[in-house]
């Protein structure tokens, strides 16, 4: 598997694209037949992966700066809030993933990204529970050879997660859909439970239809997907997701369409067989598998290989599914996660001390949170990569201490402890003495 290198990386951002934007905003897209080309952010980070390991502190980072960025909104949770017009703190939002190759699936470690930032909406004062959210997919076992947890209860702190074959789920056969010919029955998950849709991807060729990214991902949501894959599975796709558009009401559930690229494939139908660490997000889901297709296409003409021209992406954005549009504006985020004198915030939600500071191999952290959090510490070097995982997971509001050991294998030398919690990202600068 091939690591991606920044210089890669740049070449990646032209591809297919109208116009780069790379912070601050100096677009240079223009509009189309008074059609404006959609926002796409994409977002590298050399620190996203280890080997094969996903370092799920620095994805936090940057799904956060994501969808900031796309939607322009400083505050994490108002940004997400934003994307979902009306709702409230009873609204079910259902993120669905793939996890048909548990090789290759939409990880687990984004997706509880995405959940650590849809918590931070807040409603009256009150953060959104997590019960709200679904996490799902076709079956069960597919969901659960990928890593992921099936639900069954009503913890308000816990994620549901279930495919339709779970236990009073199944499929809505009062709902039908025509499929370029072909009736099709979506989910309950989908046309019942669901007042707002998260697509979550996975970025890989595929040879059954090209590419499988967001538009292909809902053959997982209904009963039939087998009957679809004529043609290349073209018109089939476009059909079934303006079919989802235009018969589940409310219309329009689905709100935000995100690629998981962290790891990808540009050729044959296995394992990941490149390694982008990247994240793609737009509210338009023909952009966002374009620029996807985009990113596939670099790494076949690096390995030599003809590039790939999904035709179902082409005919998503055309009469009459009109799904979306090729004409993009690419925004580039960079290393998010890179350790600079400005990440150094004063957070207003948690607090990190370290003594002794500078220490030999032990030293205590103490930390505080104003509320129930998701919290990541990690050693860092300046570059932001992860060099010792200290703590990742849940924590109450209050205070908290724990060690960090550090081994002989980490040198003596300045290192940083990074803080992420409460929506927040704190950097204390530490010294090793050996």
């Amino acid at each position: 598997m091939r690591n991606i290198s920044r210089r890669d990386f740049i070449k990646y951002c032209g591809m297919g694209a109208l116009g780069l934007i790379i912070k601050p905003h100096l677009s240079c897209a223009q509009a189309k037949d008074n059609f404006r080309a959609s926002d796409v952010v994409q977002c590298f980070d050399e620190n996203a992966t280890t080997g094969s390991s996903i370092n799920e502190s620095v994805v936090q980072v940057m799904m956060d700066e994501s969808i900031k960025e796309l939607t322009g909104i400083t505050n994490v949770g108002e940004a997400w809030k934003s994307i979902f017009p009306g709702i409230t703190e009873d609204s079910i939002i259902s993120i669905k993933v793939n996890p048909i190759n548990s090789s290759l699936p939409t990880h687990l470690e984004l997706i509880n990204c995405i959940v650590n930032g849809l918590v931070r909406m807040e409603f009256g004062g009150l953060e959104y529970i997590k019960n709200n959210i679904i996490i799902w997919d076709r079956s069960d076992g597919d969901l659960t050879a990928s890593g992921y947890t099936i639900y069954d209860g009503n913890d308000p702190d816990t994620v549901r997660c279930f495919g339709t074959n779970h236990s009073g789920v199944g499929y809505d056969y009062a709902t039908s859909f025509d499929v370029n010919g072909v009736t099709s029955h979506p989910s309950r998950i989908l046309s019942e439970m669901s007042d707002y849709l998260i697509d979550a991807a996975v970025l890989k060729n595929l040879s059954l239809s090209g590419v499988t990214m967001n538009l292909k991902n809902h053959y997982g949501s209904i009963n039939n997907p087998s009957s679809l894959h004529g043609n290349m599975c073209n018109p089939y796709i476009p059909s079934l997701n303006q079919q989802i558009r235009d018969v589940l009401v409310p219309n329009d559930i689905q709100k935000v369409f995100i690629i998981d690229a962290l790891f990808a494939r540009y050729v044959g139908d296995g394992s990941a067989n490149f390694n982008p660490k990247m994240l793609i997000i737009s509210q338009d889901i023909v952009a966002c598998d374009y620029q996807g297709q985009n990113v596939i296409n670099e790494e076949r003409a690096n390995q030599g290989y003809s590039p790939i021209d999904a035709e179902h992406i082409t005919t998503a954005a055309q009469p009459p599914y009109n799904l979306g549009t090729t004409d993009i504006n690419l925004i580039e985020i960079e290393n998010p996660t890179r350790i600079k004198e400005s990440d150094i915030i004063n957070p207003k939600g948690s607090s990190l001390g370290v003594a002794p500071n500078p220490f030999h191999g032990k030293t205590k952290l103490t930390l505080s949170l104003k509320r129930n959090s998701a919290v990541y510490l990690d050693l860092v070097n300046a570059s932001g990569r992860v060099l010792k995982k200290i703590h990742s997971g849940q924590f109450a509001k209050g205070t908290h201490q724990m060690y960090c050991h550090l081994g002989s294998d980490i040198p003596a030398g300045a290192y940083f402890i990074r803080l992420l919690a409460c929506g927040e990202s704190q950097v204390k600068k530490v010294m090793l003495m050996r």
